[in-house]
């Protein structure tokens, strides 16, 4: 098992769940940029269709698409995760709406050519810990979205208050990453510019950066991040 995997793992394994700022009753929360994001489908006429949540960690952004109406595939390497998911979707009675695949976001994906509708990538390809590996995962994500399909990404901002001084305190090896001393979890971080050349395959809908109050690791900062909405080219 890889470093990082083994590190995620151990999270799971511990019955905790990042961003380690959430409490336990707030774990199975969505994200509030996906919820935002089903919003701008609705509006775009999207009210059904598969959907790949990448890195679905507990499923908390699985489960709310899936009650939505979303066929939804929750990917993640990380097989606790996955377990966990599987037995909540039992419990909430989602088994019809969900599957889970067992699978590395950095190898090729078990999915056809043009497969997804959808794809929500939330705060999960920061954590590949190789530029080739997020690489492979771009390109994946272009393969198996369908023509005039819509992903989600959002990653967090090279200026984020606590990662910038974690970049300077502990970097990653590449420009504006870092190595969280806690663990020792790898963690890319983006500017603007690279998020325009690193998903310049696709159309670039929407480029928001987003500041925010945020508790992590025992303190209080200003969280800043960037929300992409991508449309692969028919």
């Amino acid at each position: 098992m890889r470093k990082q995997q083994q590190i995620w793992a151990d999270e799971h394994k511990t019955a905790q769940a990042l961003p380690s700022e959430m409490s336990s009753t707030k774990q199975l929360e969505p994200s509030g940029l996906v919820v935002q994001f089903h919003n701008l489908l609705k509006k775009m006429g999207l009210l059904s269709g598969k959907v790949i949540d990448i890195g679905a960690g507990k499923g908390r952004n699985t489960f709310f698409m899936a009650e939505q109406g979303y066929e939804v595939f929750a990917m993640d390497y990380i097989p606790e995760a996955i377990a966990f998911i599987s037995n909540e979707t039992i419990s909430r009675g989602l088994a019809e709406n969900i599957h889970t695949s067992c699978h590395a976001m950095d190898q090729k994906w078990p999915f056809e050519n043009n497969f997804f509708d959808i794809a929500i990538d939330s705060f999960a390809s920061i954590d590949i810990e190789t530029k080739l590996g997020r690489e492979v995962y771009c390109r994946e994500l272009y393969r198996t979205l369908r023509p005039g399909g819509i992903a989600m990404v959002s990653v967090v901002a090279a200026e984020d208050e606590m990662e910038a001084e974690m970049m300077k305190q502990s970097p990653g090896g590449e420009k504006n990453s870092s190595i969280w001393p806690q663990n020792g979890k790898f963690q890319k971080n983006y500017d603007e510019q690279e998020l325009r050349e690193f998903y310049s395959q696709f159309e670039i809908l929407e480029l928001q950066k987003i500041n925010k109050k945020a508790h992590k690791l025992g303190r209080d900062f200003t969280a800043t991040n960037y929300r992409l909405v991508l449309r692969k080219g028919e």
